[in-house]
């Protein structure tokens, strides 16, 4: 036993826990726990200047170093400014402690200022949530806060902090950090008929999600695809590389139409969907995701999962990694001759559809080469001829997302980061986070111009901590997703094209990312002609520090 105050006891099993940074934004009732810092140098405090920039951060440092994130916010505004990146988290199942102050619970029964209800405020959006009452609880809430956002499926916890629990002193006993070992195996029997549904298939089509690359399967599925010649689809909203996006099985991203995944599914007669939720949908439509008498295989370390939307004609609690692995080896002692001959031909005739679409592609990006404002995929282009080595990419270009993937070297695990659960945003903090996760390689932040204003703050933390991000904005002036989506919500009404989009123009006045850098300590420049593109590009990865790259692209909607 030691008699330490709450607050040290806090930072002691932080460091015991291997915390590296504390992402945050703190307030009067954490003033204690800011002024310890100076005695823990190993962990660094990323200050943000806003509580949605810091949980961004955090977030996609869990994602990208797959350790857990920290975040420390101030009361009730604070919690409640970052519940939006909450949110992203939660669906993205990304492992986070997140603390919040709290008032002296001696007076939280008068409500004092800026209190409220925090673990109700959190709970929707957590694992699990909890308030300390007592100094002497740390001991057992701190290590299992850690313990449960990484058991599966992982996801935030969140844990008020009382401005007197972390003043006051207690005899503590500190436990050493655990070693759990979390990779479960599939159930024998459920493996053995999955295999024999696969080795049977005709047409075998496999979905993969985020699942896939926190299990680090990636290399297990490109095993079993290529044994089965199976196509290989995407979630909607891909936060990692599941599976390499230039190989000649991978198809790109689901929609989220039930239609039109059942369109691109095709004649589908089993589907094996690993590590992704099925299915998150923008629109309805009516009719079934899955081709008819198509059979479904479920692979995810979450039940949650199994089964939810759609039944599994076989479910698999179990790691993914693990479970295709022994699903590969009990495939392939099913197959017959003739079934790795047409899982062979499946290969080629995929390979050769996907040599198809990289053409069109190749035409498509010179029949706008030189076009003003300029066109993403001439972009994506460019930027694919001056990537440095073990370059990293974060995007959250949405409308170029497309020219994003398929364009760019993304096949290695980790070169590759994206946004989760679809609130927009996490471009700025989140590229911060995974150059924190991964420091030795350049990191390249793809931002649309309105995504970018949800946390323009980023800018300042990445100047203030000397955090070498490159942030390429495409500035069309617009909220050009909305104007993608206007036109379809029209065609499903029946309604007439029209050519005007309400409230979705952001040029009145012009946002100018160089001056909002400049106003926050980073360099910038922006580009509005093709032929600038190149050299821009060389400088700003050249230079080895935060850099801002604000490139006017179209902005207006498809058919003006």
């Amino acid at each position: 036993m030691v008699r330490m105050a709450g607050r040290r006891a806090i930072m002691n099993i932080f460091q015991a826990e291997g915390v590296e940074y504390i992402f945050g934004n703190p307030g009067t009732t954490e003033l204690g726990f800011i002024d310890i810092l100076r005695d823990f140098p190993n962990i660094r405090y990323i200050l943000a200047l806003h509580e949605g920039v810091a949980l961004g951060m955090a977030h996609m440092y869990a994602n990208a170093s797959g350790k857990t994130g920290v975040v420390n916010l101030h009361v009730a505004p604070g919690l409640g400014n970052a519940l939006g990146m909450l949110y992203n988290a939660a669906v993205g199942k990304m492992p986070l402690v997140v603390t919040a102050g709290q008032q002296d619970t001696r007076i939280l029964v008068r409500e004092p200022l800026l209190s409220y209800d925090l673990v109700a405020m959190a709970r929707p959006l957590c694992k699990w949530a909890v308030e300390l009452r007592h100094t002497s609880d740390i001991p057992v809430v701190l290590p299992r806060a850690f313990k449960v956002a990484q058991d599966p499926p992982r996801g935030p916890v969140f844990i008020s902090l009382p401005h007197n629990v972390l003043d006051d002193e207690a005899d503590l006993a500190l436990p050493a950090p655990q070693q759990v070992f979390r990779r479960m195996r599939p159930d024998p029997e459920g493996l053995a008929a999955a295999a024999d549904l696969l080795a049977a298939a005709r047409k075998p089509a496999i979905i993969c999600g985020d699942g896939v690359a926190a299990s680090q399967a990636q290399a297990a599925l490109v095993r079993l695809a290529e044994a089965l010649g199976a196509p290989v689809w995407g979630s909607l909203i891909p936060g990692a590389v599941n599976f390499p996006m230039s190989h000649g099985q991978y198809r790109g991203q689901l929609t989220g139409e039930y239609a039109a995944i059942q369109r691109a599914l095709g004649e589908a007669d089993v589907v094996l969907a690993v590590g992704a939720g099925l299915f998150p949908e923008v629109f309805y439509s009516p009719g079934a995701p899955l081709p008819d008498g198509c059979r479904l295989i479920q692979i995810d370390d979450g039940a949650w999962e199994i089964g939810k939307n759609l039944p599994a004609s076989v479910g698999l609690l179990a790691d993914p990694r693990l479970a295709l692995e022994e699903l590969l080896e009990a495939v392939t002692s099913r197959q017959r001759v003739e079934a790795g001959e047409q899982a062979g031909q499946r290969r080629e005739a995929l390979a050769l559809l996907k040599r198809q679409e990289n053409e069109r592609l190749e035409r498509r990006q010179q029949e706008k080469w030189d076009g003003v404002p300029i066109s993403p995929a001439r972009l994506m282009a460019e930027l694919g001829l001056c990537l440095p080595e073990g370059a990293v990419i974060y995007n959250e270009s949405i409308t170029a997302a497309a020219d994003v993937m398929r364009t760019l070297p993304l096949d290695r695990p980790g070169s590759y980061f994206g946004n989760h659960g679809g609130g927009i945003g996490q471009g700025l903090p989140g590229a911060l986070g995974v150059k924190l996760a991964l420091p030795d390689r350049p990191v390249i932040a793809i931002v649309g111009d309105g995504s970018a204003m949800y946390t323009i703050q980023s800018f300042w933390t990445a100047a203030h901590h000397g955090i070498s991000v490159v942030y390429l904005i495409l500035s069309n002036r617009s909220y050009r997703i909305l104007k993608f989506n206007l036109n379809r919500y029209r065609r499903l009404l029946g309604l007439s094209p029209e050519s005007d989009y309400p409230h979705m123009d952001l040029a009145a006045p012009p946002l100018d990312f160089v001056r909002l850098a400049e106003g926050m300590g980073l360099k910038g420049r922006r580009v509005t002609e093709p032929s600038e593109l190149g050299p821009a590009l060389q400088e700003a990865l050249g230079l080895g520090g935060p850099y801002v790259l604000e490139v006017v692209t179209e902005g207006r909607g498809p058919g003006e």
